[in-house]
């Protein structure tokens, strides 16, 4: 996603790290290596450790079962370890100074829990005036994946999500609806792996282990998720939107961390969102691929 992020069309100002798929220590030691071996000129920063509501509510929640101790398994040569530290300590301090920095309002990525930015929005009033737009790779309009309802990165923190959705912003909710579209199979993987030169192999490893989430010999195809938002930024005619109003719930013994949404407004419950409901998949999949083997060359 990083990758696919540093667009030369795109002005990238920083990213603060939040815990999520792992602990925060996790997190922010993978995106700093990321950044070194891959050579990506960006300010990342060391964002929120605790859900908002934590610990009175709910324990931080990770997706390391499935993804590892280190919250990205390879099957192949690992990163090294960054041999720098994180930019600034406060990813939300850094986030509202370059709100604030940018002559014009800034588009937000969050492919994350939204603590960072929920955190941001309650420090700062004049916060929502400074965002263009919110991309959100989070939620679902169906199933969740982390539990029957809900999807990861809002189950993780749900009051956060809650801040959100309520404080005004425009927002794009890219949902597991939209994201199980757009697949990726061992023929893909097969493909990174006959590229040239060694940060080719270092991706093709990462790159394959998360094709066998769902089967060890990677004949089930898996969903792509974070890189679908860079997708759109790159070929929104790609993908088709509805408005939608999003609640979170908060409460429920069986739903918390569900993204309720309903297709139809009222003059009491407005729409709050563009909803991602339909994507040409193996288009996104292609693009993908070319621009990962071109940020390679």
């Amino acid at each position: 996603m990083l990758m696919l992020a540093a667009n030369p069309g795109l002005h990238w100002l920083g990213m603060s790290v939040v815990a999520g798929n792992a602990p925060l220590a996790n997190t922010l030691a993978n995106a700093l290596s990321v950044r070194e071996y891959f050579g990506l000129n960006v300010p990342i920063h060391a964002g929120c450790a605790l859900p908002l509501a934590a610990p009175m509510i709910t324990p931080p929640v990770t997706a390391q079962a499935v993804l590892g101790a280190q919250g990205m398994h390879t099957l192949g040569p690992p990163l090294p370890a960054a041999q720098a530290g994180p930019d600034r300590d406060d990813g939300v301090a850094a986030m509202l100074a370059a709100l604030h920095a940018s002559p014009q309002p800034v588009t937000v990525l969050a492919i994350g829990p939204l603590t960072n930015l929920a955190t941001a929005l309650q420090r700062d009033g004049a916060a929502p005036a400074r965002i263009a737009e919110l991309l959100l790779m989070g939620g679902s309009t169906e199933r969740g994946n982390h539990t029957p309802a809900a999807e990861f990165n809002i189950y993780a923190d749900p009051e956060a999500a809650e801040v959100v959705f309520n404080a005004g912003l425009p927002v794009r909710m890219f949902g597991l609806n939209l994201c199980r579209q757009v697949l990726v199979n061992d023929s893909h993987v097969q493909q990174v792996q006959q590229w040239p030169g060694a940060r080719a192999q270092v991706l093709a490893g990462y790159l394959s282990a998360y094709q066998r989430i769902r089967s060890a010999d990677g004949g089930v195809p898996m969903p792509l998720y974070d890189p679908v938002v860079a997708a759109w930024l790159a070929a929104p005619g790609l993908f088709e939107f509805s408005p939608a109003r999003v609640d979170i719930e908060t409460q429920g013994r069986f739903s918390r961390g569900m993204t309720v949404c309903d297709f139809k407004a009222t003059a009491a419950q407005p729409f709050n969102a563009e909803v991602a409901v339909r994507a040409q998949g193996p288009a996104v999949v292609a693009l993908m691929l070319d621009s990962l083997r071109s940020f390679m060359a």
